[in-house]
């Protein structure tokens, strides 16, 4: 019988990671089911003036595709974008480069925010180092760690760092996310697949909002599984119990083999 996971990925995020399934169409059923929608504002003051002050930083970092996207809506134009250097998270590297033009100077080793910054220290590049990072600002949800953590662990090297609120990210709406767990209730998913801090927070506190403080019972005979170590971290920071985590996790294939892996 075929294995059905929830994904629960913003939709610009969605076809990829549905392709990332498709191989295993045989073996799995994929439901999705977004917790997270992104939006920029075409007209945004912090954009605008970052633009006009690239020079001011020796990097920026987009920490997602919805950041380069941004960048891109702001300023577009190679020389405007020769005054720095931009950096991205693992894969986003490729989009960086097919959608603003740049090549970044490095990739890190570890495909994430905190990769970014220990592969600053390691090239000695932290110390003075001016740089923005491009982050979702949070609507109606609390936000994740993830970016504070990286905030603070830039300013423990010794990185002046300033953050942009590039878009918005905000939960949805409340009777979609209960429509996954209705699905859950009724013994219909056996998986349920986080890719980011940003889904695991909404979906947390639309199930707490639903069903009230006892609500991870719902989630007992589910197994949670999470693209990366930073995700499954706030997973856990709320109490959710976490039972895959793939090794490596650089890309959609990696985080889907793994979950395939583990069925059969």
């Amino acid at each position: 019988m075929k294995k059905n996971i929830l994904i629960t990925a913003p939709c610009h995020y969605t076809q990829r990671l549905l392709t990332a399934f498709e191989k295993y169409k045989e073996e799995v059923e994929v439901t999705n089911i977004a917790m997270v929608e992104s939006t920029f504002d075409t007209a945004n003051d912090e954009m605008q003036k970052l633009c006009a002050d690239l020079g001011m930083f020796d990097f920026v970092v987009c920490l997602s595709r919805k950041a380069v996207d941004a960048m891109h809506n702001c300023c577009d134009r190679a020389e405007q974008l020769d005054k720095t250097q931009f950096l991205a998270i693992g894969k986003d590297n490729e989009y960086l480069h097919d959608v603003l033009g740049v090549t970044p100077p490095f990739i890190s080793k570890e495909p994430s925010p905190i990769g970014i910054a220990h592969a600053l220290q390691e090239r000695g590049l932290n110390e003075g180092c001016r740089l923005a990072a491009l982050a979702p600002a949070f609507v109606g949800m609390v936000e994740p760690r993830t970016v504070p953590d990286f905030m603070a662990k830039l300013s423990e090297l010794g990185v002046q760092a300033h953050r942009v609120d590039a878009y918005v990210n905000m939960a949805t709406e409340l009777s979609a996310r209960k429509q996954a767990y209705d699905l859950i209730i009724d013994k219909r998913i056996d998986c349920v697949a986080f890719t980011s801090g940003s889904e695991v927070m909404a979906f947390n506190d639309g199930l707490r909002e639903v069903y009230g403080t006892d609500a991870c019972c719902i989630l007992n005979d589910v197994a949670i599984a999470c693209m990366g170590p930073y995700t499954a971290m706030q997973a856990k920071r709320i109490g959710l119990k976490v039972d895959w985590v793939p090794a490596e996790f650089n890309s959609f294939d990696d985080f889907t083999a793994c979950l395939v892996e583990h069925w059969r």
